[in-house]
């Protein structure tokens, strides 16, 4: 959830931390920490459930692992 000052003003973007996730830019807020998405709009706070997508790639830093032993 958005900080209250986040409420009343743009969240606070690092552009040096936007990353494109496959559909759009993506980075969390620099002031509260809340994962950003860029809408059509403008950045807005990224919904799980609204925004969820199979075709968005993880961020680039992350490795993933599979839940398949070997």
């Amino acid at each position: 959830m958005l900080s209250m000052l986040c409420k009343f003003f743009d969240p606070a973007i690092n552009r040096r931390r936007v990353w494109h996730d496959g559909l759009e830019f993506r980075t969390n807020c620099d002031r509260c920490g809340a994962e950003l998405i860029r809408g059509e709009q403008g950045w807005r706070e990224f919904d799980a459930i609204r925004d969820d997508d199979p075709e968005r790639k993880p961020h680039p830093n992350t490795t993933e692992t599979s839940d398949i032993d070997a």
